[in-house]
């Protein structure tokens, strides 16, 4: 899968972008602020219907205008698809494919998959429980519509719920209707559950395979589903968990409240893992996610790597850029502040790459295209 041409217009800082772009490598240089992280941001929305950087639709705007537009034209086996999505602040959100509007932006999620690896992602699935059920729905959403769409409806009563136990005053709650929130509930509970935890024990053995090529064959990981559901179902559980849900006047059970176990060597990540195995870490948990994307679509998924050859030493740049060759990547889309550094890791890939300078929002057209001498597609 690819993308062929990318427009761009009124997205954050980039006013009017229209690119063609390399089947294989695009790479944005730059400095920091021109707008090469929003570039690799639109091509986000594109495959997700969403930023990748925050849900607040007007931020996605560029200052003093009310709407953005996005383009992009999609190759994927073998077929074309014109995908178009205008987004006018606070209510109107459109995506046409091949310039029919979509009745449910939901039934495009994972038409077009995408994975995104950035310097944040140490931190963020590290500190955030929040975060690392992200990553879980993120693929499965990605793979299978039933998940999303029993996702979707478990959230949505979820904040009904909450609003239900929110409101109550001295403990005077409608248990009838509390109870028919649960019932509806737990199938949800059951089936999320089940489809993550056979996620998780499905990306272990890629996971370790990617770590011990990118970090210490002596380091031992592991990734592990942590749920209460295991031993117990959430009706018994709900209903153990009533006058704590009263007091505290939100939902303490639930899948909302799973999460991923990460280990090294039999302890916690979390406590005393070095940079260095944070960032391998990181990198093995992304790039499993790929490999569970391109067997479950039977295609390659896009990737973008924003600003991550700068957060990373030379020796995990490389084995990173052989891994990412090694598996034919399908197109990949890089920013990077170093123009000299990004072709001096392509050319010594000897691998063909587009290389665009970014400035103030816009591509430079003076920009050349840069091709090795041997290319490999």
């Amino acid at each position: 899968m690819r993308i062929s041409k990318l427009k761009i217009s009124q997205y954050k800082n980039l006013n009017k972008v229209d690119i063609d772009l390399h089947p294989s490598i695009n790479a944005f240089t730059g400095l920091n602020g021109m707008g090469k992280t929003n570039i690799l941001d639109a091509i986000h929305y594109l495959c997700l219907a969403k930023s990748n950087f925050g849900r607040l639709e007007r931020n996605n705007v560029m200052l003093g205008k009310d709407f953005f537009r996005l383009e992009g034209a999609f190759v994927n086996m073998g077929k074309k698809h014109d995908i178009v999505i205008k987004v006018k602040p606070p209510r109107l959100k459109v995506v046409e494919k091949n310039k029919k509007a979509l009745k449910k932006i939901a039934d495009y999620i994972g038409e077009f998959p995408v994975v995104i690896i950035a310097p944040r992602d140490k931190n963020a699935l590290l500190e955030s429980s929040k975060e690392r059920r992200k990553f879980m729905d993120r693929a499965l959403s990605q793979t299978d519509k039933t998940y999303l769409n029993s996702l979707l409806e478990y959230n949505k009563i979820l904040k009904q719920r909450n609003a239900l136990l929110k409101n109550n005053d001295f403990g005077n709650i409608d248990t009838l209707l509390l109870d028919t929130y649960d019932k509806r509930l737990a199938p949800l509970v059951d089936l999320i559950y089940g489809k993550r935890k056979a996620f998780v024990k499905d990306i272990l053995p890629d996971f370790l395979g990617i770590y011990a090529e990118i970090a210490s064959e002596s380091e031992v990981p592991n990734l592990s589903y942590i749920t209460r559901f295991d031993d117990n179902n959430y009706q018994r559980l709900v209903k153990d968990s009533f006058q704590k849900d009263i007091i505290l006047k939100r939902s303490t059970v639930g899948i909302h409240k799973d999460d991923l176990g990460f280990e090294l060597n039999g302890k916690s990540l979390k406590y005393f893992a070095s940079q260095g195995q944070l960032k391998s870490y990181a990198l093995a948990t992304k790039l499993a996610e790929y490999s569970f994307l391109k067997k479950v679509k039977g295609f390659e998924p896009i990737v973008i790597l924003d600003d991550v050859f700068d957060k990373l030493d030379k020796t995990r740049v490389k084995k990173l850029v052989s891994l990412l060759f090694k598996e034919n990547f399908g197109q990949v889309f890089i920013s990077d502040t170093d123009r000299k550094r990004v072709e001096g890791i392509f050319q010594a890939a000897n691998v063909e790459y587009k290389i665009f300078e970014v400035k103030e929002g816009n591509i430079n057209n003076s920009s050349k295209i840069n091709f090795t001498e041997k290319g490999t597609n």
